[in-house]
């Protein structure tokens, strides 16, 4: 819940300064406004992707959106690519295997099939603990910085 408090707060702050509403910011990132309202009331916790879009539109990173970095800083980022090459890469980089991260997250055999295959992406709850595991930011996880 701590972390849909910290986005909803960042995400209320940046649209303030940006002089923007909830409504403006759904059009502009091509989502609805139920969405956005979901997510400013707690009530959702953003995908990847749209996590992805509102640090895009604001150039933060997604640690500045969810509480994980104290300030906004401005960056240039890498276009996300597929969790599922991302995966490979994170699992490469680290030097560890599928096996042992489904064991240390603990994180079961099919949802990693999953991502792999690139049947659907991690939720936002995953990311973290994937952040956390390997101890770098979620904008490295998702592949939007080297």
């Amino acid at each position: 819940m701590e972390v849909l408090s910290n986005f909803a707060e960042r995400l209320d702050e940046l649209m303030f300064d940006a002089g923007i509403n909830g409504q403006s910011l759904a059009i502009e990132i091509g989502i609805s406004k139920q969405q956005i309202y979901y997510i400013m009331n707690h009530q959702r916790q953003p995908s990847t992707d749209v996590l992805i879009r509102i640090a895009n539109y604001f150039s933060c990173t997604t640690d500045f959106l969810l509480g994980r970095e104290p300030e906004s800083s401005a960056k240039s980022f890498r276009p996300v690519p597929p969790f599922s090459q991302q995966l490979a890469f994170l699992l490469q980089y680290f030097h560890i295997n599928k096996y042992r991260l489904c064991k240390d997250i603990p994180i079961t055999h099919s949802v990693i099939y999953n991502w792999q295959r690139g049947m659907y992406a991690p939720s936002l709850d995953y990311i973290l603990k994937l952040a956390d595991y390997f101890g770098c930011s979620v904008d490295f996880v998702l592949g939007r910085e080297k």
